[in-house]
């Protein structure tokens, strides 16, 4: 007697409720990764670079899962990161925003050392060489600048020190120029500590060339009022 063979179907198309792997973007982790780094926005205002490339790898990580939900999950914990990085954008703008606003004490007048003092540099009249027009106007006037320290072998107690326009002039030796350097002679009564980073000073201007113990002698001055750590780079 012929045998008959049974035929079994199998299903060709995937049951709805069985599982199907969907891979996590890798900006997705990465984007997450940028909020620890974030952090460091608040404590430097040049970093909140940071918090924004966050944002943007975030959204592209967020835009590919909407392309591609079929292949790709992680669609809401792309748009999570990217609104706690745009949180921690604004808070840090906002932060050094408000510093910048209220560093400069009351009665002082910001001056970039570097655009307002030390590029006019001189100028020379009927064969003389003297100040710039836009500097001596600041000459006797309560001014607030920023600048590096010049190191010298005291670091601590210092009545007068000698500021430097950038970093490069006073933390890799050399002779500045002389328009690069200001004499900082203290209020009496108060001393003040080496700083590395840039610092904040607020005094009254003087053009008076200044033989200092560096032997830099530098030809402007400032009767220091203020001093602290600069809250802004800028």
């Amino acid at each position: 007697m012929a045998s008959t063979a049974t035929l079994i179907d199998f299903p060709t198309e995937t049951s709805p409720n069985e599982f199907q792997y969907r891979p996590v973007p890798p900006l997705v982790p990465v984007s997450a990764a940028f909020i620890l780094l974030s952090i460091t926005a608040f404590m430097w205002d040049m970093l909140v670079i940071v918090p924004v490339i966050g944002c943007v790898l975030a959204f592209l990580a967020w835009r590919q899962v909407a392309r591609s939900p079929q292949f790709y999950s992680g669609g809401i914990a792309a748009r999570v990161i990217f609104s706690i990085l745009v949180i921690m954008a604004v808070g840090a703008s906002s932060l050094h925003a408000y510093s910048f606003a209220t560093e400069v004490p009351e009665g002082f007048e910001r001056v970039s050392f570097a655009t307002d003092i030390s590029e006019k540099g001189f100028v020379v009249d009927e064969g003389k060489m003297g100040l710039h027009p836009d500097v001596q106007k600041l000459t006797d006037q309560p001014v607030f600048l920023k600048g590096y320290m010049y190191p010298t072998k005291q670091t601590h107690d210092l009545e007068t020190f000698v500021l430097c326009k950038d970093s490069g002039d006073c933390c890799f030796g050399g002779q500045p120029k002389v328009t690069d350097m200001i004499y900082v002679e203290m209020a009496k009564g108060k001393l003040v500590h080496h700083r590395t980073g840039l610092v904040a000073v607020a005094g009254t201007f003087k053009a008076t060339p200044t033989l200092d113990p560096t032997g830099l002698n530098p030809v402007y001055k400032l009767e220091c009022e203020f001093f602290s750590g600069a809250k802004t780079s800028y």
